[in-house]
């Protein structure tokens, strides 16, 4: 089956558009109920490649991010699921993607994710036992076809079909802390990123300067997809008060 979101990617002639949806805590909530109606209209729309599905934003629970990108994907339209790395260990990981693997989802975006801070009666436990390059390594693992030893020898998997990507703030505040983001870029070049997405940030430049890294690296035919947000004040100064990980609001912009 045709993945329309990975072709409007590796197309230079098609601008690929994708629409975040945040799937919210709860099953039957009003905000879940959005989501899929977003996935229904942009399907009969045709202008959207993807609905991209967060991972329990801010640290916060919410739907999973593989349920509702299934039911994303039922809808006709392809799902572009936040894989993150905070939550789970590695077989949990392993048996989210053959999940994802049988229902047909495709598309992820790996990253670390935002550390968990809410939750039932207390903060949450962290995981972190993969990062995103050792992610990034084992879909590339399942799409060449998962061997591991049995009982018996070398078992080998059916090959996957994932195409994935990963994230990078070209935006940090000081440039050890942003040659550190390039060095972490590049790993994951390395690990298999099929295409790049940038946090949210309001800086031309460093977009330009992100791109000349990427040539720099020999990673020039990679896409790289902006992150476009529009930006109510509320969210401002949420985002300038440094409150949500990786999103840069400086105070020239705020003012």
């Amino acid at each position: 089956m045709e993945n329309r979101f990975k072709n409007s990617l590796l197309d230079k002639s098609t601008v690929s558009v994708t629409w975040e949806l945040v799937p919210g805590r709860g099953a039957k909530e009003p905000q879940q109920e959005f989501a899929v109606q977003a996935a229904e209209q942009a399907a009969k729309g045709g202008k959207v490649h993807a609905l991209t599905i967060t991972d329990n934003p801010g640290g916060n629970p919410a739907m999973l991010a593989d349920y509702l990108g299934m039911e994303v994907f039922q809808k006709g339209i392809e799902p572009l699921v936040h894989f993150t790395c905070k939550d789970k260990n590695r077989n949990q990981m392993e048996s989210q993607l053959y999940a994802l693997d049988r229902a047909g989802v495709r598309n992820l975006l790996v990253m670390t994710g935002d550390y968990p801070v809410t939750g039932f009666k207390g903060r949450p436990k962290p995981v972190f036992d993969l990062d995103p390059v050792h992610v990034l390594e084992l879909i590339e693992e399942m799409n060449k076809g998962l061997e591991y030893p049995g009982m018996k020898g070398t078992i080998k998997h059916q090959p996957s079909d994932f195409f994935a990507g990963a994230a990078v703030s070209p935006f940090k505040a000081t440039e050890a802390e942003q040659m550190v983001q390039y060095y972490k870029l590049k790993k994951k070049l390395d690990a298999g990123a099929k295409f790049i997405i940038t946090q949210v940030g309001y800086d031309a430049r460093k977009y330009h300067e992100l791109l000349l890294v990427m040539k720099q690296l020999g990673y020039e035919h990679i896409p790289v997809v902006g992150n476009i947000y529009v930006l109510p004040y509320g969210a401002a100064k949420t985002m300038n008060a440094n409150r949500i990980p990786g999103c840069v609001v400086t105070d020239k912009l705020l003012a």
